[in-house]
């Protein structure tokens, strides 16, 4: 999920279609009321919407952590990126 009303959210998922050839990515916007639904089931204490969020098998993502799990699935030379898993979040 993806704010889509920011231009950089929306550059990057135009960034992921090109490097996933098998299209295991599926996009929804934040703003949408299916959005908001998932959300609040995955994790009802935050309902922030300004943020790429990322579920995947009944875990929720957000932010950094939430592009490094979608780089790690990726193909081509951003995987290299992953190498930034092992920076610790608060930085």
């Amino acid at each position: 999920m993806f704010d889509g009303i920011c231009n950089v959210c929306n550059h990057w998922v135009q960034f992921v279609i090109k490097r996933d050839p098998k299209g295991i990515f599926k996009f929804l916007s934040l703003q949408s009321v299916l959005a908001r639904s998932l959300i609040i089931k995955h994790n009802p204490n935050n309902t922030q919407l300004d943020s790429i969020i990322l579920i995947d098998k009944g875990q929720i993502y957000t932010e950094s952590t939430a592009i490094l799990h979608i780089i790690n699935k990726l193909t081509g030379p951003i995987r290299f990126f992953i190498l930034f898993w092992i920076i610790p979040k608060k930085i």
